[in-house]
């Protein structure tokens, strides 16, 4: 199905061009793609005109592949946004565990509390735009805070930690591995974050007068 060849003209080239919008996570466009397809092939094989009328008439309706890029856009970094703060929360719970019960001295505890007031924000702001059951361009603008509260507790809990390794000595080396492995992965968890929202916002510029 890569290159769409069972699709009429008009629907190949819409998913086309929406696979190539969403390029930048290749398996989400994927998955958006079959479901658009899916919904495509349903039309033509429901109506009575000529297939390549019939697929004009279906993409017709589902609008720019461009504004259904974005729109499905802002859903992919909604979702990214919770599987960070739920990897965030799980690492603050192994400091604030960690610093009370003594495994880890005095380290952890301010980051950690720094991370919880963001991660507080960026939460906060997800259940508002899941209980406004906000879409399009409502939901995009509304993210900007959410996705800024999340990459403040990804960079505070990453300070934090460097902060442990670079000023603290004598700890157990178990904590040092733990500080070395979580700054690696929330790094690379920022940045990957902070790649797809940069392709989101420039999707939404697009499409912005």
């Amino acid at each position: 199905m890569s290159d769409f060849h069972d699709y009429p003209p008009a629907a190949r080239d819409y998913l086309l061009q929406l696979r190539q919008a969403l390029s930048f996570a290749p398996r989400y466009a994927a998955e958006v793609c079959s479901e658009v397809g899916d919904h495509f092939m349903e039309a033509i094989e429901c109506s009575d005109q000529h297939p390549d009328s019939a697929a004009l008439n279906a993409t017709q309706r589902f609008g720019s592949p461009l504004l259904l890029a974005a729109e499905f856009s802002t859903v992919l970094i909604t979702r990214k946004l919770r599987h960070t703060l739920l990897l965030n929360m799980a690492v603050m719970v192994v400091m604030i565990v960690a610093v009370f019960s003594c495994f880890a001295g005095r380290q952890g505890g301010a980051g950690a509390i720094a991370a919880c007031l963001s991660g507080a924000v960026a939460w906060s702001g997800l259940l508002l735009i899941q209980r406004n059951q906000l879409s399009g361009a409502q939901l995009y603008h509304w993210l900007c805070t959410p996705m800024i509260a999340c990459q403040t507790t990804c960079f505070v809990m990453i300070l934090g930690l460097v902060w442990n390794l670079t000023h603290f000595s004598g700890g157990s080396p178990l904590w040092a591995l733990f500080d070395v492995t979580v700054v690696a992965m929330m790094a690379l968890r920022m940045l990957h974050l902070r790649h797809h929202s940069r392709r989101m916002c420039l999707l939404w510029r697009q499409m912005m007068p």
